[in-house]
């Protein structure tokens, strides 16, 4: 990997290694591995001084075994945190430099807060090095832009003129070479827009001679290149929308020879008939869920509709009708129709399924009445359920309630109290007797949600 590249990787990666330490995991990983090139690299890249002693004792005190590092760490941890170190500097000199800064904005990196927190070591050197980087991916974007918006190679000289505004370097050379890739970029963009719109390619000839007396370089081979590449697709697009719109290629052919246009009838007639395919293929399926066979119609009214019969027309419809006219015609769908209420055509199913059908469709019809009444007693369950245990601990505090009364010590027998208790104990039975008609209730109850649940099950079962 080039050092370009390194960078270009690196700048994905630095931001997210200064925004905090490396975690414990990974540091615990790192040892294990036992590459201090590597643990050395990341220490400098995340912005952290060398410290070889501290990620020793580290890796000490959660090595599985009490192994020593290899001889030699050292140096391998200080040579990866240097190169660590020089990365994070120079990803943060291209960043700046691509962005059009100058190389002053070091100095904003030295009073960072990053830098500030992680105590970062300065490295000048490899700033600069990757500011020139920057520097030079500036001007080629900016040439490469240029180039695109079809502007002359002459625009260098306001860009020379922007980056002594600016106060910063300028790289001639960068920008020439975006220029030429942008100026690429421009002749393939006019070939296929050109092609794109049934354009002939005869029209490079005033394209060529208006850019010329632009002073914008011609690149008569990039331009044809992308317009005989796409004029492909125009005649195979062409063809997919006529052929539901009422046109073939007798009228697309006389218009083109008309133009100058380059012909490809192959490509249209396939993409033409392709469509049609589709075409009857997805009447097939709309027909066959629910509707009569109704190709002699569609075929009648082809033309008014704007698309055409091919040799295909009735195989591809006739297996798409079938197709979708077996999945609608089952007793499962009859049923499920039946429970919507949503209406079934069987007359348009084998004469051999329709009293089937329409049993299940009936079926379906009585399965969601009993639903309704199953939901409706299942309601019923659950609400009386519930009374029955509010009362049951209404009664089973007022029995406490008397018993407590009657066991006290200090209880005072008189006509009041005797008075008392009696009402206590008429309470007492008539909250029983309401709790026995409640369960009276929901007996009655859960068996009519059986009834009618059985019932919904032999509904369902019978449709076959």
């Amino acid at each position: 990997m080039t050092k370009l590249n390194r960078l270009h990787a690196l700048i994905l990666i630095a931001p997210l290694l200064l925004a905090g330490c490396q975690s414990t995991a990974q540091r615990i990983a790192d040892c294990k591995v036992g590459d201090w090139t590597a643990i050395g690299h990341k220490d400098g890249l995340a912005g952290d001084p060398p410290d070889y002693v501290e990620r020793k004792d580290f890796c000490d005190d959660h090595a599985d075994d009490k192994k020593p590092a290899a001889t030699g760490s050292e140096a391998q941890y200080i040579n990866g945190w240097a190169q660590g170190n020089w990365d994070l500097w120079s990803v943060l000199g291209q960043k700046d430099g691509a962005a059009g800064m100058q190389p002053s904005h070091y100095d904003v990196h030295v009073v960072g807060d990053e830098v500030r927190k992680h105590r970062t070591p300065l490295n000048r050197p490899a700033y600069d090095a990757g500011w020139a980087l920057g520097n030079s991916e500036y001007w080629k974007t900016l040439g490469r832009r240029d180039g695109t918006d079809g502007k002359p190679l002459s625009q260098r000289e306001a860009a020379r003129a922007k980056a002594a505004a600016m106060q910063l370097r300028y790289d001639d050379a960068a920008y020439g070479d975006g220029w030429q890739i942008g100026n690429r970029t421009f002749w393939q963009d006019a070939g296929y827009t050109d092609a794109r719109n049934g354009t002939p390619d005869s029209e490079f000839r005033d394209r060529a001679s208006a850019a010329r007396a632009a002073g914008v370089q011609v690149q008569e081979e990039a331009y044809r290149a992308a317009w005989n590449a796409e004029i492909i697709n125009y005649w195979r697009n062409l063809g997919t929308q006529d052929a539901v719109s009422g046109k073939d290629f007798t009228a697309r052919g006389k218009e083109a020879r008309a133009k100058g246009l380059k012909i490809y009838e192959t490509e249209y007639r396939l993409a033409w008939e392709a469509r049609l395919t589709d075409y009857w293929r997805q009447a097939g399926e709309d027909d066959g869920y629910g509707k009569p066979f109704l190709l002699e119609d569609r075929i009648a009214n082809a033309g008014r509709n704007g698309v055409f019969v091919i040799p295909a027309t009735r195989s591809v419809y006739t297996a798409a009708w079938e197709e979708q006219n077996a999945r609608y015609c089952v007793p499962d769908n009859a049923f499920e129709r039946g429970r919507a209420n949503s209406g079934m055509a069987v007359d348009v199913c084998r004469a051999e399924l329709r009293n089937q059908l329409k049993h299940a469709y009936v079926s379906g019809q009585d399965y969601e009445v009993a639903a309704v009444k199953y939901r409706q007693a299942v309601s019923d369950v659950n609400e009386l359920s519930s009374r029955v245990r509010d009362n049951r601990n209404r009664l089973g505090r007022l029995e406490r309630e008397i018993r407590a009364n009657l066991e006290a010590k200090d209880r005072v027998v008189n006509d009041d109290t005797k008075r008392q208790d009696a009402r206590r104990e008429q309470e007492r039975r008539e909250l029983s007797d309401y709790i026995q008609r409640l369960e009276r209730q929901l007996d009655d109850a859960r068996r009519w949600a059986e009834r009618h649940d059985l019932q919904m099950q032999r509904l369902r079962r019978e449709i076959y």
